[in-house]
């Protein structure tokens, strides 16, 4: 099979592995800094696939709200993933806005299908996520263990 080059089909600054193609990327950064922004985490320029993919330094008040953030976070990486894919197969260049208002969108469904028993409200959830981790919502909502 020939590859062409082994740099990074989105953003041709860097050889292309998984770290750079989820986290270190023009694209993957920019996105990872909006889903920052609208969890209220500010901006993060250091990431690690353990830090983006197990929450580590992370902290919430109930664990609903660390299974909200884990959901956006696979969320997240899919579709920076999935538009990876995107543009290697078909040279189109993904929308970082785009892309992120596919996750906020994705990250409702997931959530609203996946946690029996809980509701999530669409426009607190785009306004702020966090807004779930707290002790109203988060000591009338069932175990979604």
């Amino acid at each position: 099979m020939d590859l062409g080059t082994v740099r990074c089909p989105v953003c041709d600054n860097g050889l292309e592995t998984v770290e750079h193609s989820l986290i270190l990327c023009t694209l993957a950064l920019d996105i990872w800094n909006r889903v920052f922004d609208w969890w209220k985490f500010g901006p993060h320029s250091n990431l690690s696939i353990n830090e983006s993919f197990l929450g580590d330094g992370y902290s919430f008040s109930f664990e609903i709200g660390r299974k909200l953030w884990q959901a956006t976070e696979w969320v997240t990486g899919y579709l920076i993933w999935k538009n990876r894919n995107i543009t290697t197969f078909s040279k189109a260049k993904p929308n970082s806005v785009m892309v992120f208002k596919e996750i906020q969108l994705k990250s409702f469904e997931w959530i609203s299908t996946r946690i029996e028993g809980f509701e999530i409200d669409w426009d607190t959830w785009i306004s702020n996520p966090r807004a779930f981790d707290s002790n109203a919502i988060a000591s009338r909502s069932p175990n979604p263990e």
